[in-house]
Order: structure tokens, then sequence, then C-alpha cells
């Protein structure tokens, strides 16, 4: 492999290498806000340091090209693989810097008369207007005897003719997302320019802080690393080290890269238009989210984890039925688009599933109760290990998907949450089931519940579970997230349970849904009981889960340092089952806290078997 890498100024790097282009396959101009605005913050340190007569010297990062021919001219010209935001970012600032100045001198010329001090400070302004636009803007090349302007940037296809006639200061219209976060980033230069840079009273002074930012802060003081090579395959080997000020290239980036350059052919140019799309859409997702999303996809697809590494090239093979720099034809390249179609619809999928969200559209088969289980598993249990098989169980019908759901919820709070066990079984069982359910014609989902009962058992036994139970303790400085899902669940299918736990744990009454949020863990016995009531024994034994009840958003929860006595009224009141059962006793102390934590625990064996 052969890279050469220096690390220059950034008017080095456009005076010295003539001009750039982003490939039209790859993404769109991605800095946000927060990237503009640390853009911005660094480059106000360093003019700051300059106005004080020292230097501060700041690195951005690093931009990876791939050297390229250009017929019938002389001229360096590169493929930015990685590197167009920070590239086109300062192409925004000095085409910004140009514009205010040009104003500038507009203004003085219209003035008759001009000090010597003006005119100087005029003459420099216009000189380095002249000088900003063929060192960043534009390159004069010579091709066939005649003299040709090349921009100095071009970016992909879908955001060039938006970014050439931005900085020519016209007002182009907005048609994509890229657009309108490159409309901000240019009113966002336009604006520090006018503020911090051409800031003073007179021309002069104007022309001062110009010359500080474009003879010693992008002259000297900003540097980028320089990476060339004189092929793509070494250049997308180093591109993934890299990142864009916060904005991670993922596998998708490299994906779209790969699969558009595949149908890089006249008579592929259509599909090739349509599969652009289907990236755009994909590659809206925050950066973390796709590469995720897309190892989701795939172990769902083919019923196994991609390897750590190189997760693109497996999808070129195993997904896109292709390896990079093949010829392909009509027919694979609507197999490359129609995947890539599949990628887009899915990523929506696995949005609403991390978010906790209900995946279909029509819940007239199920209740709310039910898709409340879905959050439970996701949001509050934290569980995206089965995203995989999730994607793939949205292919049943709703009903089918539900009760998945619910078995799953229950499998992993016992397996997880409180057997701790390790997560390689269970992955290889949702794998195993997740490409099951798309290549068997009639899938049940009762093999599913076969098997996870089965690893249950084996892992996670009864008295295992029973034992990690008990272990389990209230904490002030914690969530206590386990506890407070514990007896939700317990509540859920007490009715089951009370009537005799036959069959399949199901809660008998869905018609009330207690909120996580919006339930809280009350100690029976008081976490700080006053000094008059309390009791030696329960004080050693407070924080156990015998101890322990929830409270609904209905229920009074101004109990807390009250005695049992005084609780029993509000418990018997209570529109939970297990709180009314409590206020049935007459006292409280440490053998009936023991008796409560056996019962519990053996309410929770029934009911944690998928």
């Amino acid at each position: 492999m052969t890279i050469d890498s220096n690390q220059v100024s950034v008017k080095f790097l456009f005076e010295r290498h003539h001009t750039f282009e982003v490939p039209k396959y790859q993404r769109g101009y991605a800095w946000d806000d927060e990237a503009l605005d640390d853009f911005v913050d660094d480059l106000s340190r360093c003019l700051k340091s300059r106005s004080s007569g020292s230097t501060r010297s700041h690195f951005f990062g690093g931009v990876v090209t791939v050297r390229q021919q250009i017929p019938k001219s002389s001229r360096s010209h590169f493929e930015v693989i990685d590197g167009q935001q920070r590239l086109a970012s300062f192409v925004l600032l000095v085409a910004a810097i140009k514009i205010q100045c040009k104003r500038i001198v507009d203004t003085v010329h219209k003035k008759s008369a001009l000090g010597a001090a003006e005119r100087r400070a005029t003459t420099f302004l216009e000189t380095t207007i002249a000088d900003l636009h063929s060192t960043y803007l534009a390159y004069k090349d010579e091709i066939d005897l005649e003299y040709v302007e090349i921009p100095k940037l071009r970016l992909s296809k879908a955001d060039n003719s938006f970014f050439q006639d931005l900085i020519k200061g016209e007002a182009p219209k907005v048609e994509r997302a890229s657009h309108g976060r490159m409309l901000a980033a240019w009113k966002c230069l336009l604006t520090f320019v006018e503020e911090d840079i051409l800031r003073g009273s007179t021309v002069k002074e104007k022309a001062k802080q110009l010359q500080l930012l474009v003879n010693g802060v992008l002259a000297i003081d900003c540097s980028v690393i320089f990476m060339c090579s004189d092929t793509r395959s070494e250049a997308y080997q180093i591109f993934q080290v890299l990142n864009d000020r916060g904005v991670h290239l993922t596998d998708g980036d490299l994906l779209r890269a790969s699969t558009m350059e595949l149908l890089d052919r006249k008579e592929l140019r259509a599909i090739q238009n349509d599969l652009s799309d289907a990236w755009d859409r994909i590659l809206t997702y925050p950066p973390s989210d796709i590469d995720s999303y897309l190892r989701w996809y795939f172990s769902s697809r083919e019923g196994k984890r991609p390897k750590s590494s190189n997760l693109a090239d497996q999808f070129l093979n195993c997904r896109f039925k292709c390896d990079e720099g093949t010829s392909i034809g009509k027919r694979q390249a609507e197999g490359v688009l129609a995947e890539a179609k599949n990628i887009d619809g899915d990523f929506s999928t696995l949005q609403a599933l991390g978010d906790g969200d209900w995946p279909y559209y029509s819940h007239s088969n199920v209740t709310a109760w039910d898709r409340e289980r879905l959050r439970m598993l996701v949001t509050h249990l934290k569980h995206t290990n089965a995203m995989p098989l999730l994607l793939s169980l949205k292919l049943l019908d709703e009903k089918k998907f539900a009760e998945a759901v619910t078995s799953i919820e229950r499998f992993v709070f016992r397996y997880k949450t409180i057997g701790n066990a390790h997560i390689g079984p269970m992955t290889e069982l949702y794998l195993k089931h997740a490409k099951a359910i798309r290549s068997e014609r009639s899938y049940s989902t009762k093999t599913l519940r076969a098997d996870l009962r089965a690893l249950v058992e084996k892992i996670v036994p009864d008295k295992l579970f029973e034992a990690n139970l008990y272990e389990l303790r209230y904490s002030p400085r914690s969530g206590n997230g386990r506890i407070k899902y514990l007896f939700i669940a317990l509540e859920d299918y007490a009715k089951w349970y009370k009537s005799g736990a036959r069959g399949a744990p199901r809660a008998k009454d869905k018609s009330r849904i207690l909120d996580f949020t919006n339930t809280t863990l009350e100690h029976i016995y008081p976490r700080s009981a006053p000094v008059k009531s309390r009791s030696a024994q329960l004080e050693h034994v407070k924080d156990s889960i015998g101890n322990l009840t929830i409270l609904g958003p209905n229920d009074n929860n101004d109990l807390a340092n009250k005695t049992f006595s005084e609780k029993r009224a509000l418990l018997s009141e209570s529109h939970l089952r297990l709180n009314r059962e409590l206020a049935q006793h007459d006292t409280w102390n440490v053998a009936r806290l023991k008796q409560r934590e056996k019962d519990l625990a053996e309410m929770a064996l029934k009911i944690f078997v998928p």
C-alpha cells in the first residue's frame, strides 16, 4: 500500500492541490449546527490568538483522496474519499469572506473622496478577494489552448449545483436535507465573517482582521493531514479511522459508494439515480444508528452475526450478491436497488422498534397492554440484542408478534436481568429463529417459546433464579429498575397466578397498564422510620424485596415514613392487588416479611417462564 501523507496548512492544501471532487455516490453535506459551532469556535480561538500577538495551531483532521487523471489537462485532481465536510466548510467560509469583503469595497467606492489609509486598505481587500478566488474557489486550467475556470471543489451529484450557486452568492432552492444543512452553514459563516472577522469601525481595521485570518490562521495555523492514494481500495481501508468533526463515516457510506460505483454506467443511470435516492433516505439516520441497523438487518436476514470488521464487504457479497469492482448487468442492478429499498424500509421499522413504538399501523388485534410489552422490553429492560429477531417477527401477523414479544420480555428478565447469563446462547437462539421466520412457510411462535423455555431451564434454573431474586436489594443510589419491573410484572400476572397459574402465563386483565415511569417503589416498613417506632430486626432487612411494593399513579403516595398500621388503610384502597393483600395483615414483622419474600419468589417462578 502506498499512501502519501503530509500535514499541511489549509491554504497550502488548496494552493498546491488544484481541484477536488466528491464522487457522486457519496453522501451529502452532513454538518449540523453543533459541528458548525465547533468549526467557528476553533477558527475564533486561532484568530483571537493572532489578534493578541501570539499564535495558536489547530488540527482539523484528515482528508483522504484518490489521485485522478484529467484528460488533456496537467492539473492535479483528487477524488475525496473522506474529508468533504471540512473541505466544503472551508470553501463556504472563503466564499462568505469574499462576498462580505466585496460589499465593503463597493461601499467604499461610492464615496467621493478617500484618504490614503482607506485607499491602501481597499486595495488590500480587492487583492485579497482575487487571491481567495484563485486559491480556494476556482482553478484556471488550460485545455486545448483554451483557458477554463474549474471549481476548486465539486460536491456530490445531489449537492454540487446548490453548492456552486451558494458560493456565488445566489439563492438556490432547497430540495433536500443536505441543502438545508448547507444553507444553515452558509448563513452561520456569513454572520461569523461579518461580526467576528470584519469587525471594526474603519476599512483599515477590517482589512487588518482579514489579514490575520487569511495570511495567519488559514495560511499557517489551521492544518489537515492530506492523504493520497492511487487506488480507491487503499483509500477506503483508512477512511474509517477518520471522522468529520464528529460526523463519523459509516459502513453505510462505504456501501453507498460501492453500490453506486457498481451501477456507474450509462445504461444503468436510471437505476443508479433511484439507488441514490434510497441511500439518501438510509443515510439520514444518526451514524451510530446506521451501523447498528445494518448489523441487525444483516443478522435478521442471514441468521448469523456479521464479523466485527469488513461489514460492507460482507453486505456486498451476501446481500447485494456482488463483489466490489465487478461489472453487473441490468437484472443484477435491479437486485441491488431492491436490496437497498429493503434496507430503507427495515431501517424505518428498526427505528420504531428501538424507540419502543408498535411497528404495526392497525391495532385491532392487540390491546394497549400488549403494545406496552415492546416498550418494556426495549426501553426499560434495555434489551436491543433481540432486534434482528423482532425485525423478522414483524413479518408475522400482529397477534403473533405480540405473543412473541411478551414471551421474550419474560425470558429476558429471567435470563439476563436476574440470571446475568452470557449473551451468546441467547443470541444464537434469536438468530436461528430470525432466519427460520424468513425461510419457513408456516412458522409457529410455539417453537420460539419452547426454545426460550429450554434455554432458561438449562442456564437459569429455578434454584438459581430464586436465589438471585432473594439477593435483590433496594438502593437509594440507583434507579432500582429491576425491582420496579419485577413488581409491575407480578401485579400484571397476579390474577392468573391466584386463579391457579394454569397454562402459559398471561395477563387476565389488560385494561390497566402500569406505566413504568409513573410507578414508584415503596418500603412497607419505612426506610427512614422515626426513632420511636424503629425495629432493630426490620432495619437489617428493610431493603429486601419482601419489604417493598409499588404504588401506581392513582395510589396515595403520601406513605413515606408512616408506620405499617398507618399505611394499612391507604394500602387497602390501592388499585393494585398486591397492596390490598398486604393490607390484610394486622402487623408487620420479620416473619411476615420473609414469608412475603418467599411468596413473591414462588410467584415469579411461575410467571417468568417463556
